[in-house]
């Protein structure tokens, strides 16, 4: 079984949210959306999955930080950022996942390194097609859900799912919330607790020195789809520290697209009921 990974790179280095409002929720469709969506995680297990996507990443760094609001800062940071496009290929076969890139772009210049490896800094990530996994029948097992709200997307009404590991439960992997589609229960996007990071550690090491909380977001999109499988659209993260005051330090933001999907093979051998 496996999940997305997101870590601080450690040569750089929000709780959940509130409950207020969501007693008053209707929980009975949670079940059926469960059962949907493990239906789908086990479809996506079994599939055999070969694509190759453009990765099209921007990291900017603020160093030391970005202040908001600014006229609280007498100084301006120095500002970092690269621009990064990868050929990105990912095959799945047997419950294996192999991902390879080759550079095609570094700020600007064109190139061409076969088996590159990914450039950021800050935060780095794997596996974000896997995202979804979250609500599979096996990690089911080690989290307690509840629907937190609803929302739109693309005019698309869905359910927002919380995930949290159960009491107790230590987990090397991401949790957060979850948007599902009302309709089908197909999963469009993913809100990453920032608790359950890899290394999470560096991130509290921040904050400690700048004496505020930490409130690192990290969204996955999935607006793309090949015979019921979701592909991801966009990954975004913006890492910012806040004080008391409100005051805010920003760290780092990156922003990936995907984009220019071609598909070699999408088989799958469960079906969704």
């Amino acid at each position: 079984m496996f999940l997305s990974v997101v870590c601080l790179s450690a040569s750089y280095f929000s709780g959940p949210p509130s409950a207020s409002g969501h007693d008053e929720i209707d929980q009975s469709r949670l079940p059926e959306i469960l059962e949907k969506t493990a239906a789908y995680c086990r479809k996506f297990e079994t599939a055999s999955l070969h694509y190759v996507c453009l990765e099209d990443i921007t990291e900017v760094i603020y160093s030391p930080y970005k202040v908001i609001p600014s006229f609280y800062s007498h100084f301006f940071p120095r500002i970092e950022k690269n621009h990064y496009v990868y050929d990105y290929q990912l095959i799945q076969k047997d419950g294996a996942v192999e991902e390879k890139r080759i550079l095609l772009e570094e700020n600007g210049i064109r190139v061409n390194v076969q088996d590159a490896p990914l450039k950021l800094k800050r935060f780095r990530y794997k596996h974000m097609t896997s995202g979804p996994m979250l609500l599979s029948k096996y990690w089911q097992q080690y989290h307690n859900y509840r629907i937190v709200d609803k929302d739109m997307i693309n005019r698309q009404q869905c359910l927002v799912v919380e995930a949290l590991p159960k009491p107790s439960v230590r987990l090397g992997h991401l949790s957060g919330k979850i948007w599902v589609r009302e309709s089908d229960a197909s999963i469009l996007k993913i809100e990453f607790n920032q608790e359950t990071i890899d290394n999470y550690e560096l991130v509290e090491e921040m904050a400690a020195r700048l004496d505020a909380r930490p409130l690192v977001s990290m969204i996955s999109e999935y607006a793309f789809e090949k015979k019921g499988i979701r592909f991801p659209s966009k990954y975004a993260q913006l890492e910012e520290y806040i004080k008391l005051r409100g005051t805010h330090f920003i760290i780092s933001e990156t922003t990936v697209n995907y984009r220019d999907y071609k598909y070699f093979i999408v088989e799958t051998e469960v079906n969704v009921k």
